[in-house]
């Protein structure tokens, strides 16, 4: 069976606060390696993490007109997750930010990614934005080339520090949220899942 048609997006609640810093940390151990100081990477904190993700989650309900957040779900399984929020003021003249999109490794590549940039994108027009950004780290080629195939223009490149590490972020954007959800509509699925 084709694991995208497994997969159900549902809205993330509190008692997902565990699974998603947990895919939130596995995603930067295994995508940040070599990037980020691998002392960094064994460090980080699955306490921290989940108080961090109860905390937003928590919020929801009383947020619901300017944050998201949605689980990829299969077998009762979460495998991945996408937050998405209306900006109080806009930032490169884009009024939506898409702030975290992570997916298990073994789920990666299968149109989980697509299907939840789509529901984000279509949560944020549901909020009254009509344009987004995403943040990602300069030495990720795989998100960067799925940004860049989702029609996402670089906007920035700068330098930001993360916990007392310097990095380089890249800014990406569509200004409008329809082309991002017609050209995730477009891609094709990997051949494997076809």
């Amino acid at each position: 069976m084709n694991k995208i048609k497994e997969i159900q997006l549902r809205r993330a609640t509190v008692a997902d606060a565990e699974a998603i810093a947990a895919i939130r940390i596995e995603g930067w151990r295994t995508t940040y390696r070599g990037m980020i100081p691998d002392s960094y990477l064994a460090e980080m904190d699955m306490n921290q993490n989940v108080l961090h993700w109860r905390t937003i989650l928590q919020a929801l309900p009383v947020k619901e007109d300017s944050l998201c957040v949605y689980v990829a779900v299969s077998e009762n399984e979460i495998v991945g997750f996408v937050s998405a929020m209306k900006l109080p003021e806009s930032k490169l003249d884009k009024d939506g930010e898409i702030n975290a999109i992570y997916i298990r490794p073994q789920w990666q590549r299968c149109g989980i990614g697509k299907r939840m940039l789509h529901k984000a994108a279509r949560s944020l027009q549901a909020m009254g934005c009509t344009s987004c950004v995403i943040w990602v780290i300069d030495g990720n080629a795989q998100a960067r080339n799925f940004y860049e195939e989702l029609g996402g223009e670089i906007l920035i490149e700068q330098d930001f520090s993360w916990d007392g590490l310097d990095l380089t972020e890249v800014g990406y954007g569509w200004s409008d949220l329809n082309v991002m959800m017609a050209s995730a509509d477009a891609m094709p699925f990997p051949r494997a899942m076809q």
